[in-house]
């Protein structure tokens, strides 16, 4: 009778393990074709050729295989990933702003430290010791000095367009670093005692 039982729960229990892998596989076999489980011994060759998916297409549409490889368990892109990882969203009048402002507060700063100035400013949207839009936070009064000279309505180059695009797209050089400034040619006792996360060319930027 112990027999029978222990022979009758292993039917039920290779019956449930069939069931759950069959599950799985029509989880990721079915149309549409957007994600694959890799398994062990899998390679790239082998699921573009099973999908119909160029080999190039399939390193473009998950650029983190190139140094990670194929892990068992892991899903990959099958199709283009269109979702939006951009930070916020910003109307254009929002996106020239602060393009002119990065212009403004980091001429003559390198590539990154103007990434970086762009940082601030979302970083300033997100908290909520400022207000919550990039309008609000650069045009609050007595923040940014450009907007006070003027100089912010000077036109930005194609690398301050890009540093906006850069830092939209979610880039994190500074953490949470809520400010900025140059210590050789500024002066501020208020900055002075807020904590360094980074330094970028001639700026430091603090919380």
């Amino acid at each position: 009778m112990k027999k029978f039982i222990g022979a009758f729960m292993t039917v039920i229990l290779g019956l449930g393990i069939y069931a759950g892998t069959a599950g799985a596989y029509e989880y990721f076999d079915e149309p549409p074709f957007d994600k694959y489980l890799v398994s062990e011994g899998d390679t790239l060759s082998y699921i573009g050729e099973r999908y119909s998916v160029d080999l190039d297409d399939l390193y473009r549409f998950n650029p983190h295989i190139e140094e990670e490889g194929l892990i068992a368990g892991s899903t990959i892109n099958l199709v283009e990933d269109t979702e939006s990882t951009e930070r916020t969203t910003l109307s254009d009048s929002e996106r020239d702003l602060l393009e002119r402002l990065v212009q403004a507060e980091a001429k003559g700063e390198n590539y990154e430290g103007k990434v970086a100035v762009a940082e601030v400013v979302f970083n300033r949207v997100d908290s909520s010791e400022f207000p919550d839009s990039v309008y609000g936070v650069i045009m609050e009064e007595g923040q940014f000095e450009p907007v006070t000279t003027g100089t912010i309505n000077n036109s930005p180059d194609s690398e301050a367009v890009e540093a906006v695009q850069e830092a939209l797209e979610g880039t994190n050089l500074v953490n949470s670093a809520l400010f900025f400034w140059n210590p050789t040619t500024a002066t501020s006792r208020w900055l002075e005692d807020k904590t360094v996360v980074t330094q970028i060319d001639n700026h430091e930027f603090l919380v």
